[in-house]
């Protein structure tokens, strides 16, 4: 039975749905937003029959978007009404035992939805495909061409996906080739797509066999990549990634990266439960020591810019015991009457456009959840 924590910031809509989201099922009743601004999604759980690999939620907040394995049958999106539990829409990329899909985004002005995945003929993840939101259909299906490779490797996994704030680019993140069961090259790469041209435009090398995420500042002008060997800044201000420097990162996996609302400070969290926060003003990089020996994933920061949230999956534990954490990020400490407990196997967290509401990936559901 999930246990929900709150106090002070979280006695709201979180206290509210707290007995739907135990139940399973439910409605809390009508909900819009303020001034014009996103909508919370009220709370519940909904049921997906399937397994879910990532979440994004659209601009308005009234659209969450999963993509799930389903089964022998394929790589899907699910589209959920978050404010009545539906699923309104169900979108096929591909079909075919050993498809399946992995991370996805939402484009700021909610038309597109990004999706990387893989067909039956190639189990890795291959290929990115882009849904219209006006119509849940797939408008373009374009495989990422290969790299540059040493005989008998691989093409390196695609491991994350981002949408320029203005919509223009897709940036996708690539490993170095591999051999099966064996390290990967020294050759990661940040890969540029154009909405526009329906095709990948540019491939930058950055150091580091091992690619996390990657994340765009407010302005677009700049991205910065997590790798295994460092945080690698790229100049993104033409449209075509290029490394502009790189910031030594003492951590000791790949780590997943979130960026604070003003662009001011980088958060990175990975496996071992330790992780960092950047003052890109300073270039000054500080270690978090968050939760040892745990596996970090999914960090996400608030839109007041004061709490850090993120996954913590106990690598302990063999039923999958996870939950989710909030850091104060002036103190860099945990603040357990924020932190969500009780959840088991989450493969994705998003934080609503409204700022207030969670969106997690548990199992083969999809829990909505306020604060």
């Amino acid at each position: 039975m999930n246990s929900l924590l709150s106090k002070a910031r979280w006695l709201g809509a979180l206290a509210a749905g707290a007995a739907l989201l135990l139940a399973g099922s439910g409605s809390a009743g009508a909900v819009t937003g303020t001034s014009g601004g996103p909508v919370p999604g009220v709370p519940r759980t909904v049921e997906l029959d399937s397994s879910p690999a990532s979440v994004a939620v659209s601009p308005d907040g009234r659209k969450a978007y999963v993509a799930v394995k389903d089964s022998i049958k394929g790589a899907k999106v699910k589209v959920v009404d978050t404010q009545s539990g539906a699923i309104t829409g169900v979108v096929t990329l591909s079909t075919g035992l050993g498809a399946g899909p992995g991370p996805l985004a939402v484009s700021p002005d909610g038309s597109r939805v990004y999706v990387l995945f893989s067909t039956a003929r190639k189990a890795p993840l291959a290929d990115l495909g882009a849904i219209d939101t006006a119509t849940d259909t797939v408008v373009s299906s374009t495989e990422v061409p290969d790299q540059p490779r040493p005989e008998g490797t691989l093409p390196g996994a695609l491991t994350s996906l981002v949408v320029s704030p203005d919509g223009t680019r897709v940036y996708v993140g690539q490993d170095g080739p591999a051999r099966y069961h064996r390290p990967a090259e020294p050759s990661a790469r940040v890969l540029s797509f154009s909405p526009q041209q329906q095709g990948f435009t540019a491939a930058v090398p950055v150091p580091g066999r091992h690619l996390g995420s990657i994340v765009t500042s407010p302005g677009g002008d700049t991205a910065y990549a997590a790798t295994d060997e460092n945080l690698v800044h790229l100049d993104t201000s033409t449209g075509t990634p290029i490394v502009a420097g790189a910031i030594a990162a003492p951590i000791g996996s790949v780590p997943s990266l979130a960026l604070s609302p003003d662009g001011n400070r980088l958060y990175g969290v990975g496996n071992g439960g330790t992780g960092y926060a950047v003052d890109l003003a300073t270039g000054t990089l500080s270690t978090i020591d968050i939760a040892p020996g745990q596996w970090l994933q999914n960090p996400s920061v608030g839109a007041d810019g004061t709490r850090l949230y993120m996954v913590q999956q106990d690598l302990t534990s063999a039923d999958g015991t996870a939950s989710v954490l909030a850091l104060d990020t002036a103190t860099d400490t945990l603040v357990p009457a924020e932190g969500i407990t009780g959840l088991t196997w989450v493969t994705g967290l998003a934080l609503g456009p409204d700022a207030r509401t969670f969106y997690l990936t548990v199992n083969s559901t999809l829990q909505i959840i306020g604060f």
